[in-house]
């Protein structure tokens, strides 16, 4: 256990998705999960000027849901059930994969013509193994369905799961945290230790844990049954959960059973997959590796 309650800290990779870049600090080589989180990308902040858009063309995902969570901007889901949501700052998209779904990300049509900026994350959660070839779904929540509360100069918004006597209405999969929080000057919250693994992803502002800084962008992984104060000023993403097992994941893929992912990549080579009602072209190859 080190003294100021942090194991280590990530360094985010940027990666290219869609017409864009985002910044990842999950998998990593040395933590590939944190619970049952086994992907996280920070996007942005962006400025989108006129003619520019976020455009995430069709593709497929098993084995795990994903949380779309902004900050700032707006961006229009559709998937293979048939939903079809924007999402806005504060809301919840929540789309459970399961056996096989398949989405898209895109930028509103009504807004394409004007300057406006894109910040979020958008995380994966790897599904417990009983309900890993699941039927599909999704759901949504708006922004002023997530709890919150201000506790001093610390306001949370428990986005998904428990923490702070919170519970957020987003139907998890298993025990996990994903909240935001926002800290004043000179303020400073505890973190929960009730998981037993937790991360802090530092989103913007001059952050420490244990009076240790926290580089913007940055993902602290935590030591178990710790309690360190996060403090401000800035902002920060809480994540973290109960672990499901050893997972692997590969491209978009995320399962228990290697088999089961060389299964996926064939079904979407072959497209055999289910589609994206109105928006499934173009879609997005299967990598060469």
């Amino acid at each position: 256990m080190t003294v100021d309650g942090i194991a280590m800290i990530i360094e985010p990779r940027e990666r290219a998705v869609g017409k864009g870049v985002v910044h990842r600090l999950l998998p990593w080589r040395r933590r590939r999960m944190v619970g049952p989180f086994i992907f996280a990308d920070h996007m942005g902040p962006d400025e989108l000027g006129p003619g520019t858009s976020v455009e995430v063309d069709a593709h497929p995902h098993i084995g795990l849901s994903t949380l779309t969570y902004l900050f700032e901007g707006r961006m229009v889901h559709r998937d293979s059930t048939g939903s079809v949501q924007t999402i806005e700052a504060g809301a919840v998209n929540w789309m459970t994969a399961g056996s096989g779904v398949t989405h898209t990300e895109r930028s509103p049509i009504d807004e394409r013509d004007r300057d406006r900026r894109l910040h979020g994350l958008q995380t994966w959660i790897a599904l417990p193994t009983d309900t890993e070839d699941g039927a599909p779904w999704f759901e949504h929540h708006d922004a002023d369905a997530i709890p919150h509360e201000r506790r001093g100069g610390a306001a949370i918004r428990l986005v998904a799961g428990r923490g702070w006597g919170l519970q957020s209405p987003v139907n998890v999969s298993s025990p996990l945290i994903l909240a935001e929080i926002v800290l004043t000057d000179d303020s400073s919250i505890a973190l929960d230790d009730d998981l037993p693994e937790r991360a802090v992803l530092a989103i913007d502002g001059a952050l420490s844990i244990g009076g240790q800084p926290v580089p913007h962008g940055h993902l602290a992984v935590l030591d178990p049954n710790t309690r360190p104060r996060v403090a401000g000023p800035g902002r920060a993403m809480v994540l973290g959960g109960d672990p499901v097992g050893p997972r692997n994941i590969w491209w978009n893929f995320v399962h228990s059973s290697a088999e089961r992912i060389e299964a996926a990549k064939a079904q979407w080579a072959n497209q055999q997959f289910p589609k994206v009602p109105g928006d499934h072209d173009p879609w997005v190859p299967l990598p060469a590796s």
